[in-house]
């Protein structure tokens, strides 16, 4: 716990968690994850380019750079199922109800 002095009153801040830490985590991991990986938009925007310059449209346009580097890190990083998602909220909502009552 850490106290901040703000106009004389002190506020206490306790630390959060653990558990509701890990489940929010793994709520949004995905996101965080891809968003590094996808890298600069800079660099994405140049393959796409490069793939409408040789011509990738429809069908062809799934063989392109741009199309495969997003394929490859959604298929590596995939989202949370509904199933688990489902999960999560019900077990961070019981979490939060135990933080409530202490």
């Amino acid at each position: 716990m850490s106290n901040i002095e703000h106009n004389e009153e002190i506020l206490t801040i306790s630390e959060p968690d653990p558990e509701i830490v890990i489940r929010l985590d793994e709520l949004s991991a995905h996101e965080h994850q891809r968003q590094i990986r996808y890298g600069r938009i800079e660099n994405q925007l140049d393959m796409l380019y490069k793939d409408i310059d040789a011509g990738l449209f429809g069908e062809a346009a799934k063989t392109g750079s741009f199309y495969l580097h997003i394929k490859t890190i959604k298929d590596e990083v995939p989202k949370v199922t509904d199933e688990r998602k489902a999960e999560l909220e019900t077990e961070l909502n019981a979490l939060f109800a135990n933080t409530a009552e202490e």
